[in-house]
């Protein structure tokens, strides 16, 4: 009963009762005393079974229809089964949904990272949780860091959690010699070709300013370490290839200040500030203090460039001008300018007067500052020297001061030779000259004599056992020059 309601429906009903109503319609066809309709049958012949119907309670009519209309349906296993069937065809497209969703979500798609970054290869394997394992090596055709190869295929699934082992590049050798050609016979654009055939990138090529070399001139080649040579260079040492770029040339936008009566220590630091070349002269000045600018040569406001030149003249202070000391007398001189230190003296000379200017030590109109030194030797003229008569009231012990302070302190060459006689005179006393009371050339020698005071008479005899040893004395003075 439960199998006929679950399968009674809206569906079932409709067609029962359709079907009911056709076979109604076939047996009423049938009949031809029902097409005039039972009213006009008498009641006689009303059958039985439809008198009986007619006195049924509504409710028994209804059931006993019911039962007249129940039918049992022929495909009802077949629909049965086949029910089963779609179920289990269901369980087992959602078994196979879940796993496909569990495998998309554990498993994900390799790409292809051949050629590519190794930093692109970390971060993929960050995203999607897999472990990455880098094996390096030197290849001089692929790039530093670029992916040579990998050992699961592209497009392939590989599990979350699992390693990629992948091949990197180290890029060229750097342990590896090379052969470098003459750079300084090659274009830039020719050393360019050779360094990145070679992957020599630790070759810079520089360009720098020269006044001498035209642009684009080679200029010299330079290994940084200087234990390196041409011959044992390799790929890891550090050179670099220098090209001209011609003379620099700048805007001259640079404003030159009015530097008068200021300190040399401004002009210096803005020349460093604005790399401009100054040089610096040098004058004395009543007017401007020592270490201040006097002039300039580029006026002021003037617009230069940088690397441009300045001169600029520096005050030494007040000047002192070397007079000609000519028209000053020996004792005059060492007045005669203040703030010099004049040191005057007298010489003798063969040929100029007694009294005359015979040299200074810096030429007359000469400009002295603080800078310079402010002594000035002047030497007058003392004449021809002059030689006196010293016997009798010069002492031998004497002579030494005497002769320089007379002429060697005076520029000549006076000398004296002494031999030792016998006299009365006290001993050491001058008894004799080879000349005297004359004028002699600037280089002269006198001899002189020496008393032995050893003859009757003298104050100091000479004891008679030093006899001897006069006779030698006098025989050395003799053969003195």
């Amino acid at each position: 009963m439960s199998d006929f309601l679950s399968n009674f429906n809206k569906s079932n009903y409709d067609n029962t009762k359709e079907k009911k109503a056709r076979e109604s319609s076939d047996s009423n066809s049938n009949d031809p005393q029902e097409k005039i309709g039972p009213i006009n049958r008498p009641e006689s012949q009303i059958p039985m079974e439809s008198t009986k119907a007619a006195q049924e309670t509504p409710s028994q009519t209804r059931s006993s229809q019911l039962q007249d209309e129940m039918e049992i349906d022929p495909t009802y296993h077949k629909k049965r089964k086949q029910k089963f069937r779609m179920i289990g065809a269901g369980i087992l497209a959602a078994l196979c949904l879940l796993f496909f969703i569990y495998y998309q979500a554990t498993h994900v798609k390799l790409p292809d990272f051949t050629g590519k970054d190794l930093a692109q290869a970390r971060t993929w394997a960050t995203e999607n949780k897999v472990k990455l394992k880098v094996d390096q090596t030197y290849d001089k055709e692929i790039e530093t860091n670029k992916v040579i190869s990998q050992k699961s295929k592209k497009a392939s699934k590989i599990k979350k959690g699992s390693e990629l082992t992948v091949v990197a590049s180290l890029g060229a050798d750097p342990e590896e010699k090379l052969t470098l050609p003459d750079f300084m016979t090659m274009k830039k654009s020719e050393v360019e070709k050779w360094i990145k055939e070679n992957k020599a990138e630790n070759i810079s090529l520089i360009d720098e300013y020269s006044e001498t070399l035209e642009k684009g001139k080679p200029a010299r080649f330079e290994i940084v370490n200087k234990e390196v040579s041409k011959e044992n260079y390799k790929r890891k040492d550090k050179a670099n290839m220098y090209y001209s770029k011609g003379k620099e040339t700048f805007e001259k936008n640079i404003s030159v200040p009015d530097f008068t009566k200021k300190m040399k220590t401004e002009v210096e630091s803005w020349a460093k500030t604005n790399d401009i070349k100054v040089t610096y002269e040098e004058a004395s000045s009543a007017e401007i203090p020592a270490e201040s600018i006097i002039s300039q040569s580029v006026a002021k406001d003037q617009k230069v460039a940088k690397k441009d030149s300045l001169t600029v003249t520096v005050s030494l202070g007040k000047g002192y001008t070397v007079p000609n000391f000519a028209d000053y007398t020996p004792e005059d001189a060492t007045t005669a300018v203040e703030g010099l230190t004049v040191q005057a003296k007298s010489i003798y000379t063969n040929n100029v007067p007694y009294g005359q200017l015979v040299s200074q030590s810096v030429e007359a109109g000469t400009q002295l500052t603080s800078k310079d030194d402010l002594k000035v030797k002047v030497y007058y003229s003392a004449g021809q020297p002059y030689l006196k008569d010293l016997r009798g009231n010069t002492l031998e012990g004497d002579l030494q001061k005497q002769f320089y302070d007379e002429f060697q302190s005076k520029g000549a060459t006076i000398q004296y030779t002494v031999r030792y006689v016998d006299s009365a005179e006290p001993k050491g006393t001058v008894v004799g000259m080879s000349a005297y009371n004359l004028y002699v050339p600037l280089d002269y020698t006198v001899a002189l004599d020496i008393s032995l005071g050893n003859l009757e008479g003298a104050s100091n005899p000479v004891p008679k056992s030093s006899e001897k040893d006069s006779t030698e004395n006098e025989k050395d003075v003799n053969d003195s020059p």
